[in-house]
């Protein structure tokens, strides 16, 4: 399945205590929904959890079309009572920053939920600080290099290190998921080394 072409970035916190994007996720589907409405959970760890896949639309903004245009980031916990702890609003300047260098989203499409054009909402809450979110300077430790850049190609050698490798498909795109969000270039090999379609 390929991806969407994104355009926004929606942030969202969970508006509950949750124990985990688990049970976010069980609580979407007993609602009839083919999966976790939002494409990245942020757990209170700092771990981003992927969610729905990027190759299909989202179900966290129906205003002005986001579940089709934007991605959907939620923070786990109410936001209106708390700030994000340390470690979730690195793992979400982390997140946001990769994902807005992997589609090219302008600082102006990464918006709160509330931000939104016909979004009746106060999410992802009062202690988020969407404009300190988009002001972040490019980290040049966490961007994106095109394949062959960087350090050690002077002698047009490049060293690939393996991240995994696992029986199920959808476990293999999910590490994929989480490591394209952190900025790494990602792709899904078949048992005999050939890239997957």
């Amino acid at each position: 399945m390929g991806e969407r072409s994104w355009t926004h970035i929606i942030v969202h916190h969970t508006g509950a205590e949750e124990k985990d994007a688990e049970q976010v996720r069980r609580y979407h589907l007993s609602l009839g929904w083919r999966d976790i409405g939002y494409h990245y959970v942020i757990e209170r760890d700092g771990r981003v959890v992927p969610g729905r896949s990027l190759g299909l639309p989202g179900a966290h903004c129906k205003a002005a079309g986001m579940n089709f245009k934007g991605i959907g980031i939620a923070v786990l916990g109410n936001l209106n009572n708390h700030p994000p702890l340390p470690s979730q609003e690195e793992a979400l300047e982390n997140l946001v920053r990769g994902l807005q260098q992997r589609f090219g989203i302008p600082p102006a499409n990464v918006l709160g939920h509330r931000e939104v054009p016909g979004a009746a909402t106060d999410c992802p809450g009062r202690c988020l600080d969407m404009e300190r979110l988009r002001s972040l300077p490019e980290r040049p430790d966490r961007a994106v290099r095109p394949e062959g850049s960087g350090r050690g190609t002077r002698s047009g050698k490049i060293y690939r290190v393996q991240a995994g490798a696992f029986s199920l498909r959808e476990n293999a795109e999910a590490l994929a998921e989480r490591l394209r969000a952190a900025g790494f270039e990602a792709v899904v090999v078949a048992g005999n080394g050939e890239p997957t379609a």
